[in-house]
Parts: structure tokens; C-alpha cells; sequence
């Protein structure tokens, strides 16, 4: 995942959590692809002042993910609700009721998992 995609998706998941003047200048800068010049210009503050509070924003919110982990969650059930969503695709798509169980059985159990961890 590159750093931009990394950071809107910890910024969806974390924003909050920091101050509202990071969270707005993150936004601008991941969200809506403001420059630091532009961020700076709206701001009042230099381009090295944005550049240092998305550092310290950016650092924050990944110590936040990794206290917490609330991203890596998301995107392990994302991928598990994928797999299970295939192959259900492929159950309709499938005559043979032997290999239908076995579809039906992988996937009961892992959107178990899923509902444990929530």
C-alpha cells in the first residue's frame, strides 16, 4: 500500500484522535491533495511549519494503529469477506452439490471468525 492510501486510511480510522489543526492539514494534504505551500498559504504558516505537523501527525496516527490495530482488523475481514464472496459466487454458479457443502461449510466458518472478533 503506498504512503498516501496508508495515511487517508489510518486518518479515516484515527483522525479524531488527533488535533483538529493536524487532522484538517492531513485531510488537505492525503484527502483533497493539497501542497504543503497550499496547506501553508490557508494556514499562515510555512511550508517546513506543515511539513512538520503532518510528520508528527503521520507518526501519531500509526502508533495509534499500532496500539490499536483497528486497520489491520479492517483489512484482514475485508479480504476474508472477499474470499467468502467468491466462492459464493462460485456456489451459484456450481452443480455439484459435494463441492457446494464444502463452500458453504469454509464459508459459515469464516464469517464466524469474523463476528468473534467483533
Amino acid at each position: 500500500m503506498n504512503e498516501s492510501v496508508e495515511i487517508a486510511l489510518l486518518l479515516d480510522f484515527y483522525g479524531q484522535l488527533l488535533t483538529q489543526k493536524q487532522f484538517e492539514i492531513l485531510d488537505l494534504h492525503y484527502n483533497n491533495d493539497f501542497s504543503l505551500s497550499e496547506i501553508g498559504e490557508q494556514y499562515r504558516i510555512s511550508r517546513q511549519g506543515v511539513y512538520d505537523s503532518v510528520k508528527k501527525g503521520k507518526d501519531a496516527l500509526r502508533r495509534y494503529e499500532d496500539m490499536l490495530g483497528l486497520v489491520k482488523r479492517f483489512s484482514r475481514h475485508e479480504e476474508t469477506l472477499r474470499i467468502v464472496l467468491s466462492r459464493l459466487k462460485k456456489l451459484q454458479n456450481d452443480d455439484s452439490n459435494i463441492k457446494s457443502n464444502e463452500i458453504i461449510d469454509f464459508c459459515v466458518a469464516e464469517l464466524e471468525k469474523i463476528m468473534n472478533e467483533l
